[in-house]
């Protein structure tokens, strides 16, 4: 007896609760041996998901290991206080058959546990008794998935709950997408995941299991000589002399399958693990042998029924046979049919069968399969068996059930089997064209972009655009929307599908929809789309099409009373897509609107609700972008650093991470950590390519490279990234609140040239530049009260004047460091004017917020201008001419060696001089001593023909 309950006899028979009744089978080894540390873990972990709350534990270890026995060891250990219920991933074909292992655990739960599980009308689907399925929608997926929560649930409602899954190794996509599903929203307590791989724990569903906190990992080891040792007596009967024991040791390399088939070979070792696994099988008597062969092209469980009619055998005579099986521990019952003990053991017997038996038994199956409703085994066995008539239409069936159960990455997989399989003669109720169309619109819902995108080629390279304009526009829909997720733009596709179809129609209106989206934010050029769309939206009353137009307007607007009416539409239709879209315009609405809280709050909220259904990497991470600006803009720098690094570690699709990182630089320069700034730009160019970086970063993208260079003191070449963005076409394509920004850090940069010992002709350049940041200012709307205030501060850095203006414009937006900014250079204007205090009172205020912050360079500026003398007033001869060769870029020794002087006095030289300057590093003093006219630049390098070359950070 234990804590958990009764543990049983183990001295003949082994009972595990698995696919929903009692298995029972004949053990080799009566005794488990070698894993009491982790079976104590496993009670442990429940123990802890009673108490706690819902766990996981991962159990991996090679074939053969033991993690089955496991798991059975831990279900009979505890008692009928906790119910305990379990699904294997199918191995057919080794293609995973979609959510087999939760079809067995729900099963289990509703027809033999007997779970209420409330309304479920997209659990429906497998199991009729709950009612009438629901249609489809594209938010289907995620019903089903929250269906599947509530039942496991409240299965756990009054006891706890063991859900084991084996070989996860095996899971196809679908399966794995609930199971992490599952894995981030399970809240009731008194749940525990068990889950079982082969080694590597790779992909995305294992990592994530990893990292998560309060994981329980047990990773099962070979078993030393001694636990062989206890194996092998426990098996004989008797105690086995130490040569035996060394032998079957090192021969099995302690994997107890191995153990278990040496235990009773002699002396003699077969040659490999494949024989060693068929010397059992190969002893069995003919009936037996044959049925076992029989038994071993089934791919996994073998229902009773479909058993006998492969066979045409029923009754006694089969009954007797497979006994026989059972008592050797070869096959093991397994709900309404049987399973092989091990899978090693079912893979030995299949590849010992002539290629001829193979081919005629896997026709058998195919045959009993034809009445049984099952295609993607059907479409198995006759592939197996070189059928391809009847394995192509069993395909195009079984993608169409892989479609109906959401399970979109096996589609495609499906799908890539018939086009390989492909004969016109063989009637499926659709041609090649149609198979690439649904290939193409499931790779759109796998997030398999590229090869959707092949498919679409392939199609409209088929399809007859003059005779078939609807079949065309759609095909081109899709691949628009494919190339626009890919990173690129869907819009010549878009156009040219809408030059095809009639005014007005849904398939009109959708393609408005997504063409208006695509279009922004060239509003001018969306509005009519937007219209349109809204106008067949509400006409037809497709919720989807009037969505996307409510969004439309918007944007165009600013009405929220359009997104309010949006999200609650999003949320009936449970479109996984449009419900994080919305969030995306409420945090761009509230952003150019000012109310950064708001911003923020509904970019977490499409966050979570991005994490709930495991698309935290994708439409997870552009929302953490939005929320990041927002909380950058409030001040809350902390916040903001937590979600860009969270969002970054998550492996960001590229357009995103370009985003974040974008951000994260931003951030450290306005901190000073000059060197994070410069990592991110150089990562940039890295991703970007140095002349034409994606337009969706160029924005960000200018305003960092002008800044960073201003804050490392080369001032010419920050003014030439100023060039190059007011050069740039796309300046003009973005949004006005989003290109502002970067005529502010151009702005800027002119400010920070003009040092008192600018000459005439660097005055004249300056305020030529200056010009062309008022003339692109000119030629842009005002998008909202964000920009408003960033237009109010540009002219005050142009003019020099109307700072209590901005001031006051960022005071009400409650943007602290824009709020700072605006007063420390108000204070030099009012200083100008010998208003020393109005500066002091100015530069007061702008030094509590910039401390607040953490902004540590702007603090360091504010407070030299508290100070009434200038810096070169406090420098000595020496002092000055270190400065020089400092800015110069030399090093200690360097400076050393130019002046004659030791390296510690030159040492002792560069400290009074950051201390004399109130900078923190060798390049602030630099960009200081520029500024102020106490240094001149240093030369820039030169091309071959005397051109000078860009220095990049």
């Amino acid at each position: 007896m234990n804590r958990h309950g009764a543990s049983g006899d183990l001295s003949i028979y082994m009972q595990h609760l698995y696919a929903g009744a009692v298995v029972t089978w004949r053990v080799v080894s009566p005794v488990f041996v070698g894993r009491d540390e982790e079976l104590s873990a496993l009670r442990a972990a429940l123990d802890t998901a009673v108490e706690r709350g819902p766990g996981v534990a991962l159990v991996t270890g090679d074939a053969g290991i033991g993690k089955s026995r496991l798991l059975a060891e831990f279900a009979l250990s505890l008692g009928p206080g906790v119910r305990v219920v379990g699904g294997a991933c199918a191995e057919l074909g080794r293609d995973g058959l979609p959510y087999a292992p939760f079809v067995t655990i729900l099963r289990t739960l509703i027809r033999i546990e007997g779970v209420t599980p409330g309304p479920c009308r997209r659990l429906a689907r497998w199991f009729p008794e709950l009612g009438k399925a629901a249609e489809d929608t594209e938010g289907g997926k995620h019903q089903l998935y929250e269906e599947v929560l509530m039942l496991v649930e409240r299965a756990a409602a009054h006891q706890p709950l063991v859900l084991t899954i084996e070989d996860l190794h095996w899971a196809d996509a679908a399966t794995s997408e609930l199971l992490g599903f599952l894995v981030r929203n399970l809240s009731a307590a008194g749940v525990l995941l068990v889950i079982t791989c082969r080694p590597p724990e790779t992909g995305a569903l294992l990592s994530e299991l990893i990292r998560r906190p309060g994981t329980t990992r047990l990773r099962l080891d070979r078993l030393d000589a001694r636990d062989v040792g206890r194996q092998l007596a426990a098996i004989l009967g008797t105690e086995p002399d130490p040569a035996t024991v060394g032998r079957v040791h090192e021969r099995s390399d302690g994997n107890p399958l191995f153990v278990e088939a040496l235990a009773r070979s002699g002396e003699r070792t077969p040659d490999s693990a494949r024989d060693l696994l068929l010397n059992g099988p190969r002893s069995l008597p003919g009936p037996a042998r044959e049925l076992l062969r029989v038994a071993s092209v089934s791919g996994g469980h073998l229902p009773h029924r479909l058993l006998a009619e492969v066979t045409g055998h029923d009754g006694a005579e089969l009954d007797a046979v497979l006994r026989e099986l059972i008592d050797k521990s070869l096959l093991v019952m397994s709900g309404d049919g049987y399973a092989f003990r091990h899978a090693l053991i079912r893979d030995a017997v299949y590849e010992d069968l002539l290629p001829g038996e193979r081919a005629r038994l896997h026709a058998r199956y195919a045959q009993a399969l034809r009445a049984h409703g099952a295609p993607a085994e059907l479409a198995a066995h006759a592939r197996a068996a070189g059928d391809r008539a009847l394995a192509l239409s069993a395909t195009h069936l079984a993608a169409g059930q892989a479609h109906r159960s959401y399970a979109y990455a096996e589609q495609v997989r499906l799908l890539g089997v018939v086009l390989d399989l492909w004969d016109p003669e063989v009637q499926l109720g659709a041609d090649r064209i149609d198979v690439l169309t649904d290939a193409a619109e499931a790779c759109m819902l796998s997030g398999d972009y590229a090869l959707g995108i092949e498919y679409a080629d392939a199609a409209l390279a088929a399809v007859d655009e003059r005779h078939e304009p609807e079949r065309t526009a759609l095909l081109l829909e899709h691949r628009g929307r494919l190339r626009h997720r890919l990173g690129g733009t869907g819009t010549a596709d878009w156009e040219r599908a809408l030059d095809l179809l009639p005014p007005g129609g849904l398939q009109r209106g959708r393609l408005l929809g997504v063409l208006a989206m695509g279009l922004l934010p060239e509003i001018e050029r969306a509005r009519a789309p937007f219209d349109e769309a809204l106008a067949i939206g509400r006409a037809t009353g497709d919720a989807t099409v009037t969505i996307r137009g409510l969004l439309g307007v918007a944007s165009m607007t600013g009405h929220l009373a359009a997104l309010t009416e949006a999200r609650a539409l999003a949320e009936r239709l449970d479109s996984s897509d449009l419900l994080m879209t919305v969030p995306m315009y409420e945090a761009t609405l509230h952003t150019k609107a000012g109310d950064h809280p708001r911003a923020i709050e509904a970019a977490r909220d499409g966050m979570r609700l991005a994490r709930r259904y495991g698309l935290g990497r994708s439409r997870g991470a552009e929302l953490a972008r939005y929320a990041a600006r927002g909380l950058i803009l409030a001040g809350r720098w902390d916040e903001a650093a937590t979600v860009l690094a969270q969002a970054l570690r998550e492996d960001a699709p590229p357009q995103s991470k370009r985003g974040l990182r974008t951000l994260t630089g931003h951030l450290a320069l306005l901190r000073g950590d000059l060197t994070t700034a410069a990592e991110v730009a150089a990562a940039l160019r890295h991703l970007d390519g140095e002349d034409q970086p994606p337009s969706g970063s160029l924005a960000p993208r200018h305003q960092l490279l002008c800044l960073l260079a201003a804050a490392q003191g080369d001032m010419e070449r920050a003014d030439r990234y100023v060039e190059r963005a007011l050069s740039d076409p796309a300046l003009t394509r973005v949004f006005s609140s989003d290109a502002r920004p970067v005529l502010v850090a151009g702005a800027l940069v002119q400010r920070a040239r003009l040092s008192p010992r600018a000459d005439r002709e660097l005055r004249q350049r300056v305020a030529a530049r200056q010009a062309q940041l008022a003339a692109v200012d000119a030629a842009l709307g005002v998008d909202g009260a964000l920009d408003s205030a960033w237009q109010t501060m540009l002219r005050a850095l142009i003019d020099d004047e109307g700072w209590d203006h901005a001031v006051a414009r960022w005071r009400e937006l409650r943007q602290p460091y824009e709020l700072a900014l605006c007063l420390f250079h108000g204070a030099r204007a009012a200083l100008a004017c010998g208003d020393r205090p109005g500066a002091t009172t100015r530069l007061h205020e702008a030094a509590r917020l910039s401390h607040a912050l953490g902004a540590a360079p702007l603090s360091r500026q504010i407070t030299r201008l508290l100070r009434p003398r200038s810096a070169q007033d406090g420098l000595t001869e020496r002092e000055r001419e270190v400065l020089q060769l400092l800015a110069d870029g030399l090093t200690n020794r360097r400076i050393a060696a130019r002046l004659h002087i030791s390296p510690s006095t030159a040492g002792v030289h560069v400290s009074h001089i950051l201390t004399k300057l109130n900078a923190a590093t060798r390049t602030e003093a630099a960009s200081i001593a520029f500024q102020q006219g106490l240094a001149a630049p240093p030369p820039q390098p030169r091309h071959a023909d005397g051109a000078e070359r860009p220095v990049h950070p």
